[in-house]
Protein backbone atom coordinates (compact mmCIF):
# COMPACT_ATOMS: atom_id res chain seq x y z
CA UNK A 1 0.00 0.00 0.00
CA UNK A 2 2.79 2.49 0.77
CA UNK A 3 4.32 1.91 -2.64
CA UNK A 4 0.99 2.87 -4.30
CA UNK A 5 0.80 6.17 -2.39
CA UNK A 6 4.35 7.10 -3.37
CA UNK A 7 3.58 6.18 -6.99
CA UNK A 8 0.45 8.39 -7.00
CA UNK A 9 2.40 11.28 -5.47
CA UNK A 10 5.09 10.87 -8.13
CA UNK A 11 2.52 10.94 -10.93
CA UNK A 12 0.90 14.10 -9.50
CA UNK A 13 4.30 15.78 -9.18
CA UNK A 14 5.21 14.87 -12.77
CA UNK A 15 1.92 16.29 -14.05
CA UNK A 16 2.61 19.57 -12.25
CA UNK A 17 6.20 19.62 -13.44
CA UNK A 18 5.25 19.00 -17.07
CA UNK A 19 2.59 21.72 -16.91
CA UNK A 20 5.33 24.12 -15.80
CA UNK A 21 3.54 25.15 -12.64
CA UNK A 22 4.96 22.88 -9.93
CA UNK A 23 5.99 25.90 -7.84
CA UNK A 24 2.88 28.04 -8.10
CA UNK A 25 3.73 30.60 -5.44
CA UNK A 26 2.84 34.27 -5.21
CA UNK A 27 4.76 36.17 -7.85
CA UNK A 28 6.45 39.45 -6.98
CA UNK A 29 5.08 42.57 -8.66
CA UNK A 30 8.04 42.68 -11.02
CA UNK A 31 8.88 39.29 -12.49
CA UNK A 32 10.65 38.53 -15.75
CA UNK A 33 8.34 37.27 -18.46
CA UNK A 34 9.32 34.37 -20.70
CA UNK A 35 10.78 36.95 -23.12
CA UNK A 36 12.94 38.38 -20.32
CA UNK A 37 11.12 41.71 -19.94
CA UNK A 38 9.96 42.74 -16.46
CA UNK A 39 6.23 42.79 -15.66
CA UNK A 40 5.32 46.24 -14.41
CA UNK A 41 1.97 48.03 -14.39
CA UNK A 42 3.01 49.65 -17.70
CA UNK A 43 3.74 46.31 -19.40
CA UNK A 44 0.39 44.94 -18.18
CA UNK A 45 -1.37 48.12 -19.43
CA UNK A 46 0.22 47.70 -22.84
CA UNK A 47 -0.81 44.03 -23.00
CA UNK A 48 -4.44 44.69 -22.01
CA UNK A 49 -5.14 48.04 -23.73
CA UNK A 50 -7.27 46.44 -26.47
CA UNK A 51 -9.82 45.37 -23.83
CA UNK A 52 -10.79 49.04 -23.36
CA UNK A 53 -11.45 48.67 -19.65
CA UNK A 54 -10.33 50.31 -16.45
CA UNK A 55 -6.81 49.04 -15.73
CA UNK A 56 -5.90 48.61 -12.07
CA UNK A 57 -2.52 47.45 -10.74
CA UNK A 58 -3.29 45.39 -7.66
CA UNK A 59 -0.28 43.99 -5.79
CA UNK A 60 0.77 40.77 -7.51
CA UNK A 61 -1.97 40.95 -10.14
CA UNK A 62 -3.33 43.39 -12.70
CA UNK A 63 -7.08 43.89 -13.07
CA UNK A 64 -9.07 45.03 -16.07
CA UNK A 65 -12.70 46.00 -15.41
CA UNK A 66 -15.00 46.38 -18.44
CA UNK A 67 -18.37 47.89 -17.40
CA UNK A 68 -21.52 47.04 -19.35
CA UNK A 69 -22.35 50.67 -20.11
CA UNK A 70 -24.49 49.52 -23.06
CA UNK A 71 -27.25 48.17 -20.78
CA UNK A 72 -30.34 49.69 -19.26
CA UNK A 73 -30.87 47.13 -16.49
CA UNK A 74 -34.11 46.94 -14.51
CA UNK A 75 -35.23 44.64 -11.71
CA UNK A 76 -38.25 44.43 -9.41
CA UNK A 77 -36.44 47.02 -7.25
CA UNK A 78 -36.14 49.46 -10.16
CA UNK A 79 -33.16 50.67 -12.15
CA UNK A 80 -29.82 48.92 -11.44
CA UNK A 81 -26.83 51.22 -11.99
CA UNK A 82 -23.91 49.83 -13.95
CA UNK A 83 -21.64 51.03 -11.13
CA UNK A 84 -23.25 48.34 -8.94
CA UNK A 85 -20.89 45.77 -10.41
CA UNK A 86 -22.40 45.13 -13.83
CA UNK A 87 -18.99 44.60 -15.41
CA UNK A 88 -16.67 41.91 -16.72
CA UNK A 89 -13.53 41.54 -14.62
CA UNK A 90 -10.21 40.02 -15.64
CA UNK A 91 -7.28 39.47 -13.25
CA UNK A 92 -3.86 38.86 -14.81
CA UNK A 93 -0.75 37.54 -13.07
CA UNK A 94 2.39 35.67 -14.00
CA UNK A 95 3.15 32.10 -12.99
CA UNK A 96 6.74 31.38 -11.89
CA UNK A 97 6.97 29.17 -15.02
CA UNK A 98 6.61 32.34 -17.16
CA UNK A 99 3.03 31.84 -18.38
CA UNK A 100 0.42 34.55 -18.01
CA UNK A 101 -2.59 33.41 -15.99
CA UNK A 102 -6.07 34.92 -15.89
CA UNK A 103 -8.93 34.51 -13.46
CA UNK A 104 -12.03 36.26 -14.65
CA UNK A 105 -15.72 36.75 -15.07
CA UNK A 106 -17.81 37.89 -18.00
CA UNK A 107 -21.12 39.55 -17.19
CA UNK A 108 -23.34 38.97 -20.20
CA UNK A 109 -26.97 39.05 -21.22
CA UNK A 110 -28.50 35.57 -21.38
CA UNK A 111 -28.71 35.74 -25.19
CA UNK A 112 -24.94 36.49 -25.44
CA UNK A 113 -23.89 33.50 -23.32
CA UNK A 114 -23.43 30.92 -26.10
CA UNK A 115 -21.26 33.15 -28.29
CA UNK A 116 -19.06 34.26 -25.37
CA UNK A 117 -18.63 30.65 -24.21
CA UNK A 118 -17.66 29.58 -27.73
CA UNK A 119 -15.07 32.38 -27.98
CA UNK A 120 -13.35 31.67 -24.67
CA UNK A 121 -13.37 27.90 -25.22
CA UNK A 122 -11.74 28.51 -28.62
CA UNK A 123 -9.01 30.33 -26.68
CA UNK A 124 -8.49 27.22 -24.52
CA UNK A 125 -10.02 28.84 -21.41
CA UNK A 126 -11.45 26.60 -18.68
CA UNK A 127 -15.03 27.58 -17.86
CA UNK A 128 -15.54 27.30 -14.09
CA UNK A 129 -19.22 28.28 -13.80
CA UNK A 130 -22.16 29.77 -15.64
CA UNK A 131 -24.91 31.19 -13.43
CA UNK A 132 -27.44 34.00 -13.19
CA UNK A 133 -26.19 37.03 -11.27
CA UNK A 134 -29.50 38.73 -10.47
CA UNK A 135 -33.08 37.57 -10.23
CA UNK A 136 -35.96 39.03 -12.18
CA UNK A 137 -34.03 41.49 -14.33
CA UNK A 138 -34.60 42.69 -17.85
CA UNK A 139 -32.45 41.68 -19.61
CA UNK A 140 -31.49 38.50 -17.72
CA UNK A 141 -27.82 38.65 -16.70
CA UNK A 142 -25.39 35.73 -16.55
CA UNK A 143 -21.95 35.35 -14.96
CA UNK A 144 -19.38 33.25 -16.83
CA UNK A 145 -16.35 32.54 -14.62
CA UNK A 146 -13.18 31.14 -16.12
CA UNK A 147 -9.48 30.56 -15.74
CA UNK A 148 -6.75 30.37 -18.37
CA UNK A 149 -3.00 30.30 -18.81
CA UNK A 150 -0.66 30.76 -21.73
CA UNK A 151 0.83 33.48 -23.87
CA UNK A 152 -0.46 36.92 -22.82
CA UNK A 153 -1.18 38.14 -26.35
CA UNK A 154 -3.17 34.98 -27.17
CA UNK A 155 -5.18 35.24 -23.95
CA UNK A 156 -6.03 38.91 -24.53
CA UNK A 157 -7.04 38.12 -28.13
CA UNK A 158 -9.47 35.45 -26.86
CA UNK A 159 -10.92 37.92 -24.32
CA UNK A 160 -11.25 40.54 -27.06
CA UNK A 161 -13.01 38.02 -29.34
CA UNK A 162 -15.46 37.17 -26.53
CA UNK A 163 -16.12 40.86 -25.77
CA UNK A 164 -16.95 41.35 -29.46
CA UNK A 165 -19.97 39.08 -28.89
CA UNK A 166 -21.43 41.40 -26.26
CA UNK A 167 -23.36 44.62 -26.69
CA UNK A 168 -20.31 46.40 -25.29
CA UNK A 169 -18.88 46.64 -28.83
CA UNK A 170 -21.95 46.44 -31.09
CA UNK A 171 -20.24 47.94 -34.15
CA UNK A 172 -17.75 45.06 -34.17
CA UNK A 173 -20.24 42.22 -33.72
CA UNK A 174 -19.97 39.49 -36.28
CA UNK A 175 -23.34 38.50 -37.69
Amino acid sequence: MKRSGIFEFGICFLVLLVSGCASDVAAPQTRPSSSGEIDTPDTWRQLTQSLHGQQIPSGDSFAVIVPRSDLDLESEMGQVPISAGIASKFYFYRCPCGKVKILGEFVVCDYETGDVLDAIRAGQFDVVSVAPILQNTRPSMVSIRFQAEGDGDDLVKALRDALDHTGRFPAQRGG
